[in-house]
């Protein structure tokens, strides 16, 4: 496992540190949990961009160092590392926040992140597997008084999870700014992640129950239209709860609405967990759940492309020209200097004449020691 102190290294472009992107995105998703812009307005949309591209790129930074393994525990995995657990959980709760006309696209997206998130959790040990298929296929096989327990259980375990959920929130709104701004001891750091690690599991299950409801009635309202298929103006809620804006006449989708609808469709959202390099994404591709859609080589050159990153090139040419220039011996340095004026004095050249006029004239009127006399006698 790589710890989140060698990951700063692979940050990349503008000396930019892991650790300052994540924070980036950090703080940006937690103004949108409480913000009150509209959900649907472009202020709000464009901060859940700017979040997601934070998080997209420290997703990069981590699967590029290796930094987590399914062979590890919990308590193996350093206190710097814990916080980018969260990432999969931070990108499923944001792509719920996206305002697209092709919801179902985004609830296939958030179920893929919060399934990857979870299927992390539990590979280290933070939560239990989902039940299998036997239980599943023996529920039409139960009593009703069987039936009637099962929702009491349910209900009971809702109702712990709710006041955990609440105790964790309380606690997290505590010692959020001490954590975030590093003033906060690592032991109470390694215990606000740890909680905040519950939350999530706790919240990614309630998601992908609200996700599996959504869909079911989106492909009842699409059975409903006439042909089966969806009108390009069908607005599921997003579900998040928000609203994603208000329906028109012209949603109920009938075929006279359709010739104001001819613009081209929008580029098909896809999951953001990304394979290290080509020969991965090949053998990989097809994996649960998590469908890689590029190797990081392909997401760099991407955002070089975007002029987003720098090229590494040019990166590289720079390092080495300053590497260079501070290896070298000053002694050695000055005496080209050195050298240069010198020549610049035999072949009379006009500039470096100019030069050391203005500077004769200079100490002519500006004296030796004539500089700050501050407090002088």
């Amino acid at each position: 496992m790589a710890d989140a102190n060698n990951a700063e290294a692979a940050a990349g472009g503008e000396d930019k540190k892991l650790t300052d992107i994540f924070l980036s995105g950090w703080n940006l998703y937690d103004e949108l949990d409480v913000s009150d812009l509209p959900f649907n307005g472009s202020e709000f949309q464009n901060k859940v961009k700017t979040a997601l591209g934070h998080f997209e790129e420290a997703t990069v930074i981590v699967n590029q160092v290796g930094m987590f393994s399914p062979n590890e525990l919990i308590d193996e995995v350093s206190t710097d590392s814990l916080p980018f657990m969260l990432l999969p959980y931070f990108l499923g709760k944001l792509t719920t926040k996206i305002n697209n006309p092709n919801s179902t696209e985004i609830m296939d997206l958030g179920e893929i992140y919060f399934k990857d998130h979870l299927q992390r959790c539990q590979e280290y040990e933070l939560c239990e597997a989902p039940k299998g298929t036997v239980q599943q296929a023996n529920k039409l096989e139960k009593s009703e008084q069987r039936e009637l327990m099962e929702a009491a259980f349910n209900r009971n375990d809702k109702i712990a999870q709710y006041r955990k959920m609440k105790e964790i929130d309380e606690y997290m709104a505590r010692m959020r700014t001490a954590v975030k701004n590093k003033t906060a001891d690592d032991e109470i750091r390694r215990e606000f992640f740890l909680k905040y690690l519950d939350k999530s599991i706790i919240d990614s299950k309630q998601e992908l129950e609200s996700l599996g409801m959504m869909k079911e009635l989106a492909k009842m309202r699409i059975a409903r239209l006439p042909g089966g298929e969806s009108s390009p103006n069908d607005d599921t809620p997003a579900p998040s709860g928000k609203p994603s804006g208000s329906r028109g006449p012209s949603s109920h989708g009938h075929s006279h609405g359709h010739s104001h609808h001819h613009h081209q469709a929008p580029k098909p959202l896809q999951p953001f967990i990304i394979t290290r390099n080509a020969t991965q994404k090949a053998v990989f591709g097809l994996g649960y759940p998590s469908l890689p859609v590029m190797s990081v080589d392909e997401f760099y050159q991407q955002r070089v492309d975007e002029g987003i990153f720098p090229d590494a090139e040019k990166s590289a040419k720079m390092n080495q020209a300053q590497a260079i220039a501070a290896a070298r011996d000053p002694n050695e340095q000055e005496d080209e200097e050195k050298a240069v004026e010198d020549q610049l004095i035999e072949e009379d050249d006009p500039e470096n004449l100019a030069r050391m006029r203005r500077m004769d004239e200079y100490k002519d009127v500006v004296r030796r020691g004539d500089g700050n006399r501050h407090n002088r006698s």
